[in-house]
């Protein structure tokens, strides 16, 4: 019995430090921030508003679980740099800078799509980088 409550013990540790990244507000103010301000076209604009977290996600997911493109790739980049999300959720102003690297990185990935070959190509052809509205 105490090797079961301390095996739950250390179990419930590890998974209250891990720091999963999924829809919060600071993310996708900082994606806006980037690709849909004042330099963007209307209409990319409103498909970004429309979007809102499915620029990463999919529509009626697990928004922990399932990632679209490039919600994925972004997820992986921000946990190869170690970004400190609980941080940045605090002060989003303070890390913007080097989200921004990140993201800007993330672009050059492939997307998947046979047209607009990376996420850039994407966003330059007026497309969210992961997929549609829904994030498909």
């Amino acid at each position: 019995m105490k090797k079961l409550l301390f095996v739950v013990a250390v179990a419930g540790f590890a998974l209250s430090t891990v720091s999963p990244v999924f829809a919060i507000k600071q993310l996708s103010d900082q994606f806006k921030a980037n690709y849909a301000g004042d330099k963007a076209e209307p209409e990319f604009k409103e498909l970004v508003a429309s979007a809102k977290c499915n620029v990463c996600h999919v529509n009626k997911e697990n928004k922990k679980k399932v990632r679209n493109p490039y919600g994925k790739a972004l997820h992986e980049a921000l946990e190869k740099d170690e970004f400190p999300l609980k941080e940045f959720k605090k002060e989003p102003e303070k890390f913007a800078e080097r989200l921004k690297d990140i993201m800007k990185k993330v672009e050059g990935e492939k997307s998947g799509d046979e047209e607009h070959k990376t996420f850039a190509d994407r966003i330059k052809a007026n497309l969210l980088p992961g997929g549609d509205v829904e994030g498909k």
